[in-house]
């Protein structure tokens, strides 16, 4: 079994919106992969993140159903840029996804890999 995250970043337009950063969990590393907490443990998983109102470093860490805890180290993340950190866990079982900016958690999601 592979464990990790890893950085793989891509473009997309800003959108609209008060929040100051959009960040979800996908079961797909593409611009196109939908929101999902829910995936099976042989698809690809992305954890995204997105900053809209301003340019910043964050970080984006993963609980393992193990227990285990990795953090991807600070990565820039350039407004209006969409980034995906890929999640490379086939363990089933709920992984916690959350994101950090500026030492401060700025959101969190579940995933639930299934058999």
């Amino acid at each position: 079994m592979v464990l990790g995250i890893a950085l793989l970043a891509s473009v997309a337009p800003a959108s609209a919106g008060a929040a100051a950063y959009k960040h979800y969990v996908a079961c797909g590393v593409s611009q196109k992969a939908k929101p999902s907490h829910k995936c099976p443990k042989s698809s690809k998983k992305g954890a995204f993140f997105e900053s809209t109102q301003a340019d910043v470093f964050y970080k984006v860490c993963v609980q393992f159903p193990t227990g285990k805890h990795i953090c991807a180290g600070k990565q820039e993340a350039i407004q209006g840029t969409l980034y995906v950190n890929k999640i490379t866990s086939n363990i089933p079982g709920m992984h916690k996804i959350t994101w950090f900016v500026a030492g401060k958690q700025v959101g969190a999601f579940v995933l639930n890999v299934t058999q």
